[in-house]
């Protein structure tokens, strides 16, 4: 008999991440949902993806490079500082130098000496004699604390100019990246463009918008076989109170028709600039973060108890498979991936895969 060998925790997370990519791999694939007549505008979208994933990059490196400048001005700020206070305290070190020479030139040669010959009390001539020995150390202790200031303030000063040295390159990194981001910014709406002057018959289109929908439905039925044990009572609780994920105009209602009335949206379209900051409606886990054809960029966000909110066209991801959010956490940044004409986040709520009314369960003021 062979000895069957048990997965461990580590290799059964592996495995089922691997089966998830597999299933996301497949709905992506041409061939699985395209006729040949479609081929050419699911090449186009092949070329968005490619420019999607471009600008996430770009994205996350104009984040770190703002967090770099904003680190260097803080920092720039404290040595400022710094150097404000070292060059008070050599102003005032100086004045005391030039106090103690000034008093010193008193104290020394014939005056000095007359005035202490001039003195009948072995207890005045004492006293003095100490003085100036103490005089002349307090000095050179001044003199020693002055040198060290300077010493301090030429450090400083060069570690400023080297801070605004690197505030200067990454100010130009920072516009290099921000450059190279709006060439991506509009490739890609030209190659929307394209998409849009493709000629389309309703239904063409029908057929599309039904395979992204369907796309979409088996992922959702694979997401749900693997459903954590969250409780979702809160979620349903908060029904009502939940905060829009972005503010923004409504481009698309829950429930309005699309592709000659066959079709309706199951989710609203949420418009918003490019880069706004796109939150989790609620806490829970992300059990889905990639891109999906038909929809972009794409979080998912388990509630528990068979309760589902989605994210989808955004341009950038900031959560990962596995992680746990908040409501209110930035989860994605608003965008048009995916082919999406406008930008902003296209919000879906799902329960037991079945579409909701996310209006019904957000607060409106």
């Amino acid at each position: 008999m062979h000895a069957v060998l048990a997965q461990t925790p580590d290799s059964q997370a592996n495995e089922t991440a691997r089966k998830l990519q597999e299933t996301v791999a497949r709905l992506n694939a041409l061939d699985e949902w395209f006729s040949e007549a479609q081929r050419n505008r699911a090449l186009w979208l092949a070329d968005i993806l490619r420019a999607d994933r471009d600008i996430s990059r770009l994205n996350k490196g104009v984040r770190t490079t703002q967090a770099d400048l904003s680190t260097i001005k803080t920092e720039l700020s404290s040595l400022t500082s710094e150097v404000a206070a070292l060059k008070t305290q050599q102003k005032t070190q100086a004045e005391h130098i030039s106090g103690h020479i000034t008093a010193a030139y008193r104290l020394t040669g014939q005056d000095f000496l007359k005035q202490l010959l001039n003195q009948e009390s072995p207890d005045t001539l004492d006293r003095m004699m100490r003085y100036h020995r103490f005089f002349s150390a307090s000095r050179l202790a001044v003199l020693d604390e002055y040198r060290e200031t300077l010493v301090q303030l030429d450090k400083t000063n060069t570690e400023l100019s080297a801070q605004q040295e690197l505030l200067t390159e990454r100010q130009l990194a920072l516009r290099s990246e921000q450059a190279n981001l709006n060439i991506q910014r509009q490739d890609r709406t030209e190659l929307i463009t394209q998409l849009d002057q493709e000629k389309e018959t309703l239904t063409e289109e029908y057929d599309r918008l039904n395979q992204d929908r369907e796309r979409l439905e088996t992922l959702l039925a694979e997401l749900r076989n693997r459903a954590s044990e969250l409780d979702g009572s809160a979620f349903v609780a908060a029904r009502g109170s939940l905060p829009m994920p972005v503010e923004g105009r409504i481009l698309h209602a829950f429930g309005s028709r699309r592709a000659d009335d066959r079709l309706r949206w199951h989710g609203i379209d949420i418009s918003a600039e490019h880069g706004s900051p796109i939150t989790s409606v609620f806490r829970g886990r992300v059990i889905f973060a990639d891109w999906l054809r038909g929809f972009g960029f794409l979080t998912i966000i388990d509630h528990g108890s068979d309760y589902m909110t989605l994210y989808g066209h955004v341009d950038a991801l900031h959560k990962k498979v596995g992680d746990l959010v908040e409501s209110g956490e930035v989860i994605a940044e608003a965008g048009n991936s995916g082919g999406s004409r406008e930008p902003g986040v296209y919000f879906e709520v799902r329960f037991k895969g079945e579409p909701k009314d996310p209006i019904s369960w957000i607060h409106r003021s």
